[in-house]
């Protein structure tokens, strides 16, 4: 049952405090979004920076649980703007996967799609460099069409181009996102598909895990559906919606504290 909405009424502290203690012995795995989850959401991808008291938190998370960072953006992206060691790092959706040196935990998936996306962000480039505001970032597996600046009576000409540009190049499938198009490789792979590979990694490795994945956007939807019945979803939302999440945190300073309290109670 979907009890986000009545999570809100315990603090970030509490919510922690109840996951703990449902542990029961059993370690934690701790998966993270990126961008409305660690970072505010901003009008351009290059200026989502980490909160300076953030990254502290993710270290001290990082040394006390398993912890992944899962992100739409490009695996190299999204490495050097956290800047944590010890922490699994999957970018485009899960497509490229990385973790600390030693760990042997590595995956890549759409090489095979590199063409297709490359030829579709030249096509894209040239059909939206008239609109003013739209941005299309090429993540070499994937590529993401953002309009967050673009004026509302534009929207529907920048869905237009990516819409031909799917048709053109019938190997890789749209995907929306807060402000954003994604097209993506034609793959059966996901943020949930990514996490329950993870979450098989770390269970051959340790004792058996409880994964807890935190996110704010549509694709976080998949991973929070692969975990109905393995673990725990936490929504980062200011309002409630419609979501297979069990828990629900209103901002990032509630993420903030969400996680420092999973590191002090795993400390403790």
């Amino acid at each position: 049952m979907n009890n986000n909405a009545e999570s809100m009424l315990r603090s970030p502290e509490q919510q922690a405090d109840d996951i703990l203690r449902s542990l029961h012995g059993r370690k934690l795995m701790v998966l993270l979004d990126y961008d409305g989850t660690l970072s505010p959401i901003a009008p351009r991808p290059e200026d989502a920076v980490l909160p300076e008291a953030m990254r502290p938190v993710l270290n001290e998370l990082s040394k006390r649980w398993s912890t992944a960072v899962i992100s739409g953006r490009a695996l190299a992206d999204v490495r050097d703007m956290v800047g944590v060691d010890d922490i699994v790092y999957a970018g485009n959706h899960g497509l490229e996967i990385e973790g600390p040196t030693g760990t042997g935990i590595s995956r890549s998936l759409g090489e095979s799609y590199v063409q297709d996306v490359a030829q579709a962000s030249a096509e894209l480039q040239s059909a939206l460099g008239s609109v003013e505001g739209a941005l299309v970032e090429d993540k070499q597996f994937s590529l993401s069409v953002h309009y967050r600046l673009v004026a509302s009576a534009d929207i529907r000409q920048v869905e237009a181009a990516v819409d031909t540009a799917i048709k053109q190049h019938p190997r890789l499938r749209k995907r929306p996102g807060k402000k954003v198009f994604e097209l993506r490789p034609d793959l059966d792979w996901d943020k949930g598909r990514a996490v329950t590979w993870l979450l098989e990694v770390v269970n051959r490795r340790e004792t058996e895990a409880l994964p807890i994945y935190v996110g704010d956007d549509d694709t976080d939807e998949d991973a929070f559906r692969a975990l109905e019945t393995a673990g725990i979803g936490v929504l980062v939302s200011e309002e409630d919606r419609p979501t297979a999440a069990t828990h629900r945190l209103r901002d990032t300073d509630g993420v903030r504290r969400f996680l420092a309290r999973l590191a002090e109670g795993a400390a403790a």
